[in-house]
Protein backbone atom coordinates (compact mmCIF):
# COMPACT_ATOMS: atom_id res chain seq x y z
CA UNK A 1 0.00 0.00 0.00
CA UNK A 2 1.20 3.61 -1.06
CA UNK A 3 1.60 6.20 1.63
CA UNK A 4 -0.75 8.01 0.18
CA UNK A 5 -3.16 5.35 0.55
CA UNK A 6 -2.11 4.48 3.90
CA UNK A 7 -2.75 7.98 5.25
CA UNK A 8 -6.65 8.08 3.35
CA UNK A 9 -7.42 5.10 5.14
CA UNK A 10 -6.29 6.45 8.17
CA UNK A 11 -8.41 9.72 8.09
CA UNK A 12 -11.32 7.14 7.02
CA UNK A 13 -10.59 5.06 10.70
CA UNK A 14 -10.27 8.79 12.96
CA UNK A 15 -13.16 10.09 11.23
CA UNK A 16 -15.37 7.04 12.19
CA UNK A 17 -13.77 6.12 15.66
CA UNK A 18 -12.94 9.44 16.72
CA UNK A 19 -9.34 8.55 17.34
CA UNK A 20 -6.86 5.96 16.78
CA UNK A 21 -3.46 4.54 18.44
CA UNK A 22 -0.19 3.82 16.82
CA UNK A 23 -0.28 0.25 18.37
CA UNK A 24 -3.61 -0.54 16.22
CA UNK A 25 -2.41 1.32 13.03
CA UNK A 26 1.10 -0.34 13.06
CA UNK A 27 -1.06 -3.58 13.16
CA UNK A 28 -3.46 -3.09 10.56
CA UNK A 29 -1.07 -1.76 7.90
CA UNK A 30 1.98 -3.77 9.09
CA UNK A 31 4.17 -1.06 9.29
CA UNK A 32 6.89 0.17 12.30
CA UNK A 33 5.42 2.79 14.74
CA UNK A 34 7.78 5.01 13.60
CA UNK A 35 5.93 5.27 9.90
CA UNK A 36 2.31 5.84 11.15
CA UNK A 37 3.56 8.34 13.48
CA UNK A 38 5.18 10.13 10.46
CA UNK A 39 1.80 9.65 8.47
CA UNK A 40 0.04 11.08 11.96
CA UNK A 41 2.18 13.84 11.70
CA UNK A 42 1.44 14.87 8.00
CA UNK A 43 -2.00 14.59 8.87
CA UNK A 44 -1.90 16.94 11.85
CA UNK A 45 -0.24 19.50 9.37
CA UNK A 46 -3.07 19.04 7.19
CA UNK A 47 -5.69 19.55 10.01
CA UNK A 48 -6.92 16.32 9.52
CA UNK A 49 -6.25 15.13 13.27
CA UNK A 50 -4.38 16.37 16.70
CA UNK A 51 -1.58 13.69 18.00
CA UNK A 52 -1.78 12.47 21.20
CA UNK A 53 0.37 10.46 23.90
CA UNK A 54 0.39 6.85 22.01
CA UNK A 55 -2.26 8.32 18.60
CA UNK A 56 -4.53 10.65 17.64
CA UNK A 57 -7.92 12.25 17.38
CA UNK A 58 -10.56 13.80 15.40
CA UNK A 59 -9.36 17.73 14.65
CA UNK A 60 -12.32 20.22 16.45
CA UNK A 61 -12.48 23.26 17.58
CA UNK A 62 -14.62 23.86 20.55
CA UNK A 63 -17.55 25.16 18.46
CA UNK A 64 -17.39 21.44 16.68
CA UNK A 65 -16.93 19.75 20.15
CA UNK A 66 -18.92 16.48 19.99
CA UNK A 67 -21.92 16.65 22.25
CA UNK A 68 -22.62 13.87 25.63
CA UNK A 69 -24.16 11.22 23.32
CA UNK A 70 -21.71 10.84 20.51
CA UNK A 71 -18.89 11.35 23.49
CA UNK A 72 -20.81 8.38 25.48
CA UNK A 73 -19.20 5.97 22.46
CA UNK A 74 -15.89 7.59 22.16
CA UNK A 75 -13.36 5.24 23.59
CA UNK A 76 -16.22 3.47 25.27
CA UNK A 77 -14.24 -0.02 26.37
CA UNK A 78 -11.38 2.10 28.05
CA UNK A 79 -13.79 4.18 30.01
CA UNK A 80 -15.73 1.16 31.36
CA UNK A 81 -12.43 -0.25 32.31
CA UNK A 82 -11.61 3.35 34.04
CA UNK A 83 -14.76 4.09 35.78
CA UNK A 84 -14.79 0.17 37.23
CA UNK A 85 -11.18 0.60 38.74
CA UNK A 86 -12.14 4.37 39.98
CA UNK A 87 -15.24 2.88 41.88
CA UNK A 88 -12.97 0.84 43.84
CA UNK A 89 -11.62 3.63 45.17
CA UNK A 90 -14.74 4.50 46.42
CA UNK A 91 -16.03 3.55 49.89
CA UNK A 92 -19.54 3.29 51.56
CA UNK A 93 -20.16 6.16 54.08
CA UNK A 94 -18.30 8.69 50.95
CA UNK A 95 -19.53 12.04 49.64
CA UNK A 96 -18.44 12.51 45.91
CA UNK A 97 -18.29 15.12 43.52
CA UNK A 98 -18.66 13.85 40.30
CA UNK A 99 -18.54 15.89 36.56
CA UNK A 100 -20.77 16.20 33.83
CA UNK A 101 -17.79 13.98 31.91
CA UNK A 102 -18.44 10.53 29.98
CA UNK A 103 -15.92 9.70 31.89
CA UNK A 104 -17.59 9.86 34.95
CA UNK A 105 -21.32 8.57 33.80
CA UNK A 106 -19.02 5.44 33.53
CA UNK A 107 -18.28 5.82 36.77
CA UNK A 108 -21.67 6.18 38.13
CA UNK A 109 -22.73 3.13 36.09
CA UNK A 110 -20.41 1.00 38.74
CA UNK A 111 -21.28 2.61 42.06
CA UNK A 112 -25.03 1.28 42.81
CA UNK A 113 -24.04 -1.36 44.46
CA UNK A 114 -22.27 1.27 47.02
CA UNK A 115 -23.92 1.41 50.43
CA UNK A 116 -24.85 5.35 52.15
CA UNK A 117 -23.24 7.34 49.34
CA UNK A 118 -23.96 10.59 48.44
CA UNK A 119 -23.23 11.53 45.12
CA UNK A 120 -23.03 15.63 44.47
CA UNK A 121 -23.01 16.21 40.57
CA UNK A 122 -24.10 18.90 37.39
CA UNK A 123 -24.70 15.62 35.23
CA UNK A 124 -28.03 15.41 33.92
CA UNK A 125 -27.14 12.21 33.10
CA UNK A 126 -25.67 11.03 36.17
CA UNK A 127 -28.98 11.98 38.13
CA UNK A 128 -31.28 10.04 35.72
CA UNK A 129 -28.52 6.71 35.82
CA UNK A 130 -28.48 6.75 39.43
CA UNK A 131 -31.94 7.90 40.22
CA UNK A 132 -33.34 4.47 41.11
CA UNK A 133 -30.81 4.13 44.00
CA UNK A 134 -32.50 4.15 47.22
CA UNK A 135 -28.97 3.68 48.64
CA UNK A 136 -27.34 6.46 47.41
CA UNK A 137 -28.07 10.22 48.48
CA UNK A 138 -28.08 12.38 44.98
CA UNK A 139 -27.38 15.72 45.23
CA UNK A 140 -28.12 18.14 42.12
CA UNK A 141 -25.71 21.54 41.83
CA UNK A 142 -28.73 22.73 39.52
CA UNK A 143 -28.01 26.16 37.88
CA UNK A 144 -28.10 27.02 33.76
CA UNK A 145 -28.67 24.19 31.91
CA UNK A 146 -25.76 23.09 28.71
CA UNK A 147 -28.43 21.45 26.63
CA UNK A 148 -25.04 20.20 24.42
CA UNK A 149 -23.48 18.61 27.46
CA UNK A 150 -26.42 17.69 29.30
CA UNK A 151 -24.38 19.82 32.41
CA UNK A 152 -25.62 22.63 34.77
CA UNK A 153 -23.39 25.14 34.43
CA UNK A 154 -23.11 28.98 35.82
CA UNK A 155 -22.61 31.02 38.85
CA UNK A 156 -25.45 29.91 40.44
CA UNK A 157 -23.88 26.14 39.81
CA UNK A 158 -20.72 27.41 40.89
CA UNK A 159 -21.97 28.88 44.16
CA UNK A 160 -24.11 26.19 45.38
CA UNK A 161 -20.67 23.60 45.19
CA UNK A 162 -18.45 26.74 47.24
CA UNK A 163 -21.20 27.94 49.49
CA UNK A 164 -22.79 24.15 50.47
CA UNK A 165 -20.48 21.20 49.84
CA UNK A 166 -17.45 19.57 50.50
CA UNK A 167 -16.60 15.60 49.68
CA UNK A 168 -13.81 12.93 50.39
CA UNK A 169 -12.87 12.74 46.31
CA UNK A 170 -13.66 14.49 43.18
CA UNK A 171 -13.98 12.11 40.10
CA UNK A 172 -13.49 14.06 36.32
CA UNK A 173 -12.35 13.98 33.13
CA UNK A 174 -11.98 16.97 30.41
CA UNK A 175 -11.28 17.87 26.74
CA UNK A 176 -7.68 16.99 27.32
CA UNK A 177 -4.36 17.65 29.65
CA UNK A 178 -0.16 18.53 28.90
CA UNK A 179 2.32 18.53 31.13
CA UNK A 180 2.97 22.01 30.77
CA UNK A 181 -0.33 23.46 31.16
CA UNK A 182 -2.42 20.93 32.85
CA UNK A 183 -5.89 19.90 32.15
CA UNK A 184 -8.08 22.23 29.93
CA UNK A 185 -11.82 22.18 28.87
CA UNK A 186 -13.90 23.92 25.75
CA UNK A 187 -15.23 26.18 27.98
CA UNK A 188 -14.67 28.69 30.74
CA UNK A 189 -18.31 27.78 32.07
CA UNK A 190 -17.51 24.09 32.33
CA UNK A 191 -13.81 24.37 33.81
CA UNK A 192 -15.25 26.84 36.83
CA UNK A 193 -17.71 24.17 37.93
CA UNK A 194 -14.66 21.42 37.49
CA UNK A 195 -12.46 24.01 39.62
CA UNK A 196 -14.89 24.27 42.11
CA UNK A 197 -15.71 21.14 42.86
CA UNK A 198 -11.87 20.40 42.87
CA UNK A 199 -11.13 23.04 45.62
CA UNK A 200 -13.54 21.33 47.83
CA UNK A 201 -12.66 18.15 47.96
CA UNK A 202 -9.91 16.03 49.90
CA UNK A 203 -9.01 14.97 46.68
CA UNK A 204 -8.93 14.58 42.92
CA UNK A 205 -9.26 11.66 40.64
CA UNK A 206 -8.65 12.48 37.38
CA UNK A 207 -10.67 9.67 34.46
CA UNK A 208 -7.81 9.81 31.40
CA UNK A 209 -8.35 7.76 28.89
CA UNK A 210 -5.66 7.94 25.96
CA UNK A 211 -7.42 10.30 23.47
CA UNK A 212 -6.67 12.83 26.14
CA UNK A 213 -3.25 12.98 26.59
CA UNK A 214 -1.20 15.81 24.76
CA UNK A 215 -5.07 17.06 23.86
CA UNK A 216 -4.69 21.06 23.72
CA UNK A 217 -7.02 23.31 24.48
CA UNK A 218 -8.44 26.66 26.23
CA UNK A 219 -9.05 27.31 29.41
CA UNK A 220 -7.16 25.78 32.11
CA UNK A 221 -9.24 24.12 34.75
CA UNK A 222 -5.78 23.81 36.75
CA UNK A 223 -2.33 22.21 36.61
CA UNK A 224 -1.12 18.93 37.12
CA UNK A 225 0.04 19.06 40.33
CA UNK A 226 -4.16 19.31 41.62
CA UNK A 227 -4.14 15.55 41.02
CA UNK A 228 -3.97 13.37 43.30
CA UNK A 229 -4.81 10.15 41.39
CA UNK A 230 -4.37 9.61 37.46
CA UNK A 231 -6.35 6.94 35.87
CA UNK A 232 -5.48 5.73 32.55
CA UNK A 233 -5.82 3.17 29.99
CA UNK A 234 -2.38 3.46 28.48
CA UNK A 235 0.87 3.00 30.19
CA UNK A 236 2.95 6.22 30.71
CA UNK A 237 6.58 6.91 30.24
CA UNK A 238 9.35 9.50 29.89
CA UNK A 239 7.72 13.07 30.40
CA UNK A 240 4.50 12.03 31.60
CA UNK A 241 6.05 9.89 34.17
CA UNK A 242 8.74 11.74 35.34
CA UNK A 243 6.21 14.93 35.74
CA UNK A 244 3.85 12.64 37.44
CA UNK A 245 5.97 11.20 40.04
CA UNK A 246 7.41 14.64 41.04
CA UNK A 247 4.00 15.96 42.15
CA UNK A 248 3.97 12.50 43.94
CA UNK A 249 1.33 11.73 41.99
CA UNK A 250 -0.53 8.16 41.92
CA UNK A 251 -0.93 6.57 38.64
CA UNK A 252 -3.16 3.47 37.59
CA UNK A 253 -2.89 1.75 34.23
CA UNK A 254 -6.27 -0.42 33.56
Amino acid sequence: MLAVERRSKIEELINGNKSVLVTDLSKLFDVTPETIRGDLLKLEKQGVLVRTYGGATLASGSGSELGVKERDVVNAEAKHKIGIRAASMIKNGETIFLDASTSSLYLARSIKDKKGLTVITNSVNIIAELSDCDNIKLICTGGCLNMRNMSYIGRFAERMITQNFVANKFFFSCRGVTVSRGMVEVSEDEAEIKRAMMNASDSAVFLCDHSKLGKKGIPVIAPIEKIDTFITDIRLDGEWADALEENDIRIITV
